[in-house]
């Protein structure tokens, strides 16, 4: 068993207009509020001030749905959103403490560009970068990609165990100084 220190740790998943279904409808959410970089600074800024240890943004790699007439309805939800690392970079800059995690799929990404990736955003932020390791789920992120069906579970889990460790060398072989 694990000892703990008898912290509780706290991360803010930001969500662009809410995480409720009609969030939206509110009369104070931001119609543009994915796309809405000032939004997300004073989102970031309040979970700092509240002491938060960390922000959290989920991504996938396409939309969640194929009717036309549901994707109107949800674009802002789903399609015109910041991707994460872009976000949390520019975050960084005006934030000084609360970590930045980001989502990244092991299933339709390379390793040496997630590893660049996450380790810019570790150098800009002064170590606060975090990685939320996912391998999607969704068959409309495998039709993105132009797959008729996602990798079998068992497959996309090999992938990601390899994955991981290949990133976490070339964290270990980039230099420091770089």
């Amino acid at each position: 068993m694990t000892q703990r220190n008898g912290h509780l740790h706290l991360g803010a998943f930001l969500y662009p207009t809410g995480h409720h279904i009609a969030a939206w409808r509110h009369p104070h959410a931001s119609a543009d509020a994915g796309s809405n970089f000032a939004h997300y600074v004073q989102l970031a800024q309040a979970a700092e001030a509240a002491k938060f240890d960390l922000i959290f943004l989920a991504d996938g790699s396409g939309t969640r749905g194929d009717d036309a007439q549901f994707l109107s309805r949800t674009a802002h939800s789903y399609v015109a959103q910041f991707e994460p690392i872009t976000l949390l970079s520019a975050l960084a800059a005006i934030t000084r403490r609360i970590g930045l995690v980001g989502t990244a799929s092991t299933s339709f990404n390379e390793p040496y560009h997630i590893a660049r990736k996450f380790a810019s955003l570790d150098h800009i932020s002064g170590g606060r970068a975090g990685w939320n390791l996912v391998t999607s789920s969704s068959e409309h992120e495998a039709r993105n990609f132009g797959f008729d069906e996602h990798l079998a579970h068992a497959t996309r889990y090999e992938r990601a165990d390899e994955f991981a460790d290949v990133v976490s060398g070339l964290w270990d072989s980039f230099d420091e100084d770089d």
